[in-house]
């Protein structure tokens, strides 16, 4: 978690020359990937409820969840995290953003495998789940998808 948090504030303020210049569009683009990260990692959060934690293994009254933005992929707060580092580094214009986001999506991709591990040990359903729902890219056809 502390390294998270690190690369987290390395995100937003490593210093560094600027590299680039985001033309007009970019920066919207980006604004718009930062607010749609936010409403992700809130809806994420809100639909753990007690069963958030900061730690990648699931807490004691954990269950699993497979509704809401669950249905469009695995880990919506990490995907929410990669998608609004990414926005923060194109807006940045410092290559050396880069290398923290690439550093955040290795931990996060680390911290996937060793969360589902726990998860595919505690609920019998977690392996069909995991195989139709993506890892940490949604997919925009599935959470439109109405359940059965």
């Amino acid at each position: 978690m502390t390294l998270q948090m690190l690369l987290l504030a390395g995100l937003l303020g490593l210093p560094g020359g600027r590299v680039w210049s985001a033309p007009g569009w970019l920066i919207a683009v980006s604004a718009g990937a930062i607010a749609v990260a936010a409403v992700v990692a809130v809806a994420g959060a809100l639909r753990l409820g007690s069963g958030l934690t900061a730690s990648p293994l699931p807490s004691p009254g954990a269950q699993l969840r497979t509704a809401g933005v669950y249905a469009c992929v695995r880990h919506p707060i990490y995907s929410a995290l990669l998608l609004g580092g990414a926005a923060v580094v194109v807006l940045s214009g410092r290559a050396s953003r880069v290398w923290v986001w690439l550093a955040l999506l290795g931990l996060l991709w680390l911290k996937t495998r060793l969360e589902e591990r726990e998860l595919t040990a505690r609920f019998p359903g977690y392996r069909t789940y995991a195989a139709a729902t993506p890892r940490l890219v949604p997919n925009p056809l599935r959470c439109w998808k109405r359940p059965a």
